[in-house]
């Protein structure tokens, strides 16, 4: 039997596993994401060595996924020229407000809109603020790459990560030289996309317990490689992805016109095969306002772990309504000054109904969202699968079964954007076509639930819609 170890480079955790070839863990090691870059790689490849440790041998191939926007400058030796740049860091927001005067040709180049967290936003930003540091840079890289480029010696990414560059021309399938121009970049500046199954290269680096010479792949983008392996991958297929943030993903084989993504906050992204479009709605906030909430009523440290203990017995649905946005909203309607509201809330309710709330707005804001997406695509939803963190807390799934428009199935493995990458890895040098499916679990109907569910997302609907 083949192991394949999987990397997720995430926002909040590093995730590092082996997996056998249908996905199933092995080993699994997850800590926090470390801010700078030397500390990132290090926590990879002391992960991958403990994996290795724990599974008794390393693996047969290596796959990187992760996050997109959060990169770094090389200098020509390949150190890193400046702390990570996060792609929730605000500062760029000025350049990217600049950059919104040509939305609308920005948006039918790229499919997305100008946003502080885009890597052009923060060349400019860098531009304006440490012309020194883009003068010194010979590479930028985001997270995946940086990994792979430690792990093989080769720069290479993937056309999901590249394309959230703001930077990428989705027709052309490359980097477009008149936008970087305006930071005065060049496209040799960043790497050049490759497939998912194409390898960077062997692994060179020491690992240990992992023979040199493994293939090392870039996966993708983590919403692009979890929803692939969940097996979405024909339109009528959409992939909820659920994190620190949440993306709606539905499959199409157009995208929207550049006025109409503008308006209702909606991206266009390649599909993980280049074969067709992903039209992508976020919440930003889906699993951070839970973090919050769960700080604000005394259980932060405890985390996640606390929350099915604070649900049970909870009653759904729970008669308050909550607006899940922590710092403003991206999609359907677009409102950066937006903020959490709560309506319905009374001295009756426990924290425990508050967190479920939270956890209904969230279902409901993403219901918003998937049938905006249906709308702009024409493309009927006839199953939403379900992946991330969240799966692993039952009333989570039980909203979110409740008021999807189509039945729901869940996606059980601990990470699948992890998994994810191990299995892609395992077709190195093949297709991915032939990449496994993640096993999944059709989630109960409860028609009595879904009843309930309509006029609560009709007050959800009346309340966020409402200007502020």
């Amino acid at each position: 039997m083949r192991l394949l170890a999987g990397v997720d480079a995430g926002t909040t955790h590093v995730k590092v596993g082996l997996f056998d070839e249908r996905g199933g863990c092995v080993a699994a090691v997850r800590q926090p994401t470390p801010r700078e870059l030397p500390a990132l790689v290090a926590a990879v490849t002391g992960a991958l060595g403990e994996c290795a440790a724990r599974a008794g041998r390393g693996p047969d191939a290596i796959g990187i996924a992760g996050m997109a926007e959060t990169g770094v400058p090389l200098d020509r030796a390949g150190r890193p020229l400046a702390p990570l740049l996060w792609w929730n860091d605000p500062r760029a927001a000025r350049e990217a407000a600049e950059l919104a005067r040509d939305a609308t040709a920005l948006y039918a180049l790229t499919g997305r809109r100008a946003d502080p967290k885009s890597p052009l936003a923060k060349w400019l930003w860098l531009r304006a603020h440490s012309p020194e540091v883009l003068e010194a840079m010979r590479w930028w890289v985001n997270v995946p790459d940086a990994v792979a480029y430690a792990l093989t010696g080769r720069l290479r990414t993937h056309e999901t990560l590249g394309a959230r560059t703001l930077a990428y021309d989705l027709e052309a399938r490359d980097y477009a030289p008149e936008l970087l121009a305006r930071a005065g970049l060049r496209g040799d500046q960043l790497p050049a996309p490759a497939g998912s199954v194409e390898p960077v290269g062997p692994l060179t680096a020491q690992v240990s317990g992992v023979a040199s010479g493994v293939p090392v792949v870039i996966a993708g983008h983590d919403h692009a490689v979890g929803s692939w392996a969940a097996g979405v991958r024909r339109p009528g297929d959409v992939a909820d992805s659920l994190g620190t943030a949440e993306a709606v993903m539905v499959l199409s084989d157009s995208r929207p016109d550049a006025r109409t993504g503008l308006a209702r906050g909606i991206t266009t992204d390649p599909s993980l095969d280049g074969r067709r479009r992903v039209v992508v709605g976020g919440l930003p906030t889906s699993g951070a306002v839970l973090d919050w909430l769960l700080t604000l009523t005394g259980n932060g440290e405890s985390g996640y772990a606390a929350l099915p203990g604070l649900l049970n017995g909870v009653r759904l649905p729970t008669g308050i309504v909550v607006e899940p946005y922590l710092r403003g909203r991206s999609a359907p309607a677009p409102d950066r000054g937006r903020r959490v509201t709560v309506s319905g809330l009374g001295p009756e309710h426990t924290p425990g109904d508050l967190l479920a709330a939270a956890v209904e707005g969230t279902c409901l804001h993403a219901r918003w969202m998937l049938d905006e997406l249906a709308a702009v695509t024409g493309t009927a939803p006839e199953r939403l699968v379900v992946l991330g963190g969240q799966v692993r807390i039952p009333l989570w799934m039980r909203v979110k079964a409740a008021v999807s428009p189509a039945p729901v199935e869940v996606v059980r493995s601990d990470d699948a954007v992890c998994a994810g990458a191990a299995l892609i890895a395992g077709q190195a040098g093949g297709s991915l076509d032939d990449v496994p499916v993640l096993p999944r679990d059709r989630q109960p109907p409860e028609p009595e639930l879904a009843a309930a569910y309509v006029p609560i997302y009709e007050r959800f609907l009346a309340s966020a819609r409402t200007p502020r």
